[in-house]
């Protein structure tokens, strides 16, 4: 349960720098700008490259992309329910279309399920991230113009560090990595979750507007209620209740929005208020949302 202290350390971690007025304007921009540059490229490239692609392991791959499929409809819906700008409508997409599922959803699936279950929470965590660097780099391309021009949407891109590693890890697929250089990209990988973290924790505060707080709770019960019980549903018509691949799938579609997506919805200025809360105050909230999802898969 590491993974659980390194959230609470981190985002305490920003938390008190941000109340110590000593931290200069810019800080969690730049943090953010290592993470999104460095940091997340690396991970990308070091990960895309290992990745294994099984096909009988189809629940499990498809999960993530089912999950965001589902957040993006209801993005959508809520968009048009409450006339929501499309910054915000782009921030649900973005983040409430993708999971923790690594230091928050692997851990929790161990302890709530066990040992058994970790080989299918990391294929989930896998093709969750391959979710993020495709169909999330869509998004946040396509909400951050305010009138979108498929060239320029498509220039922002090619441009963009984590989808050119992307590229780049799945060229390089055939030839393995020296260890020098996979032992370089783990190091400067690692660091993205509590750069990432603090930067949140920096910046988090709970929102006095009551937009911004009716906005968080769409997307609290969107990512962490509504797309959850959805995978249930059509899941649990074309496999085994009782199978181990499925709980663990439904599991994971309940987990908190995911930091790197936080990062980038941030980055493309999708609604920033709504991003911190999102990730600061949905991540310890779906503590207690995965312990009753763990009930009634029960």
């Amino acid at each position: 349960m590491h993974g659980l202290a390194l959230i609470a350390v981190c985002l305490l971690i920003g938390v008190g720098l941000a109340r110590s007025e000593r931290l200069p304007d810019n800080f969690c921009a730049v943090l953010n700008l290592f993470a999104v540059r460095v940091a997340l490229p690396a991970l990308v490239l070091k990960h895309i490259h290992a990745i294994v692609f099984d096909a009988t392991l189809w629940l499990p791959l498809l999960t993530p992309w089912v999950v965001f499929a589902l957040s993006a409809a209801a993005a959508q819906l809520a968009g048009r329910f409450w006339g929501l700008r499309r910054d915000t409508i782009g921030c649900l997409t973005l983040v409430c279309g993708t999971g923790n599922t690594s230091i928050v959803g692997i851990p929790l699936v161990q302890a709530f399920i066990g040992v058994p279950a970790v080989g299918y929470a990391v294929v989930i965590d896998q093709s969750n991230f391959v979710v993020m660097c495709t169909l999330g780099m869509v998004a946040a391309s396509l909400y951050s113009e305010d009138r979108p021009d498929g060239q320029r949407i498509v220039r922002q891109m090619l441009g963009y560090r984590p989808l050119q590693m992307l590229v780049l890890a799945l060229l390089l697929r055939p030839i393995e990595f020296p260890m020098w250089l996979d032992q370089t990209l783990s190091v400067l990988g690692a660091t993205l979750t509590p750069i990432a973290l603090i930067s949140v924790g920096a910046s988090l505060h709970w929102p006095r507007e009551l937009g911004v707080v009716r906005n968080f709770l769409v997307g609290a019960c969107i990512k962490l209620l509504m797309v959850p019980a959805l995978v249930l549903l059509l899941w649990s018509q074309v496999s085994d209740l009782r199978d181990l691949a499925f709980t663990t799938s439904v599991l994971q579609a309940a987990m908190p929005p995911m930091i790197i997506a936080g990062l980038i919805a941030t980055e493309r200025r999708l609604d920033p208020p709504l991003t911190q809360v999102l990730i600061g105050v949905g991540i310890p909230l779906s503590f207690l949302t995965t312990g009753l999802w763990l009930v009634l898969l029960h």
